[in-house]
């Protein structure tokens, strides 16, 4: 492994503990990753697994709005 995918994978780790420990949202954490895509500093494999880890966690939030307004029309009704 090279110092290049080195440093890349430790970014990677650090964005994902930092949502983790919700010290970076979600959408930070995206937008911090395509700029150090775009800059050569957040290689493209691990900007695609930390992409996809950050898409799959969104999932989640938008299951439980939508759960939650139909809670709510239920309830009206």
């Amino acid at each position: 492994m090279t110092l290049i995918e080195k440093k890349s994978e430790r970014k990677k780790k650090a964005i994902m503990l930092l949502v983790e420990n919700g010290e970076y949202s979600i959408a930070y954490a995206m937008m911090l990753a395509e700029e150090l895509n775009d800059e050569g500093k957040l290689l493209d494999n691990d900007y695609e697994e930390l992409m996809e880890w950050l898409e799959a966690k969104l999932d989640p939030e938008e299951e439980q709005v939508e759960e939650i307004s139909q809670e709510e029309t239920n309830e009206e009704e």
